[in-house]
């Protein structure tokens, strides 16, 4: 009986909870498995890309932007997470094996991938929001003289915030360690979820 009791409280033991210090301090794992890591992206990617557009667009035409510009947002995304997946992921996972794993542990190197995926990403993305911003007029001047402001802040902000939040947001509820998070949880459902919609 009490063999059976322990066999229970292990199997129901709830998962690691995560803490924002633990984002800090890179403690939290990242998911590498390729469900795992598209929906990591599309929480970072969409972090950043708010964070990244609402700068631009203020910096380059003031706060009307917030009220006609709304449309740039989804076309951002979609834009962002495309050049991600096919150019920015393959360069970081290039570069960060020789500048980052091999030199740098635990805060150091959530630091070091920071600066590298923002060296990686912010130039093109910049390049794309200003363009689609502020048009062809003067674009190579508006775009030289945004680029240094827009990437320390999207380094202090992929650090301090999307990084974080995005990190807690998976670890913690879609797909905590040990536990059955919401993506298991549609992994495991997703052929009854198939059946029932006549797929």
């Amino acid at each position: 009986m009490t063999e059976l009791d322990n066999v229970e409280t292990e199997t129901t033991e709830s998962p690691k909870r995560f803490t924002y210090m633990d984002c800090l301090r890179g403690n939290v794992p990242v998911p590498t498995h390729v469900n795992g890591a598209t929906i990591f992206q599309v929480l970072m990617v969409g972090g950043m890309v708010t964070f990244m557009v609402t700068v631009n667009g203020l910096r380059n035409t003031g706060f009307e932007f917030l009220v006609i510009s709304h449309w740039l947002y989804p076309l951002m995304f979609c834009l962002a997470f495309l050049v991600r997946t096919f150019i920015g992921a393959p360069l970081v996972n290039k570069l960060a094996p020789k500048l980052v794993f091999n030199r740098f542990e635990g805060t150091a190197r959530t630091i070091a991938m920071t600066v590298l995926n923002v060296c990686c990403m912010a130039p093109i993305m910049c390049a794309i929001a200003t363009l689609l911003i502020v048009g062809t007029d003067n674009y190579f001047m508006h775009y030289i003289t945004t680029l240094p402001i827009v990437m320390p802040m999207a380094m202090l902000v992929n650090f301090f915030v999307v990084g974080p939040i995005a990190k807690l947001m998976f670890a913690n509820t879609i797909s905590p360690s040990g536990g059955l998070g919401m993506l298991a949880n549609l992994e495991q459902n997703a052929p009854n979820l198939a059946r029932l919609l006549g797929c």
